[in-house]
């Protein structure tokens, strides 16, 4: 499943083999920025921010509500797979 949003976010949800869980994964202009998986609970979803990025000038720089807003579409994805 992917879920693309207007403001450049892209939810995706997949199987990562490091978790025994689905995850899903937040990308902002197609650079994978975020991990969010539920191993320890769908009431403990931890993230992992990433700050490696394939493109050598990508800069993260969104706006908070944004990012907030993709991050709750991600946590939503992830409570119901």
């Amino acid at each position: 499943m992917v879920l693309e949003m207007a403001s450049g976010f892209k939810i995706i949800r997949f199987s990562d083999s490091r978790f025994n869980e689905i995850t899903v994964e937040v990308q902002f202009r197609e650079e994978q920025i975020a991990q969010l998986n539920k191993d320890k609970g769908i009431d403990k979803i931890e993230i992992e921010l990433f700050t490696e990025f394939v493109e050598e000038n990508f800069s993260p720089c969104f706006a908070l509500d944004e990012f907030m807003a993709a991050l709750r579409e991600a946590k939503d994805i992830l409570k119901n797979s």
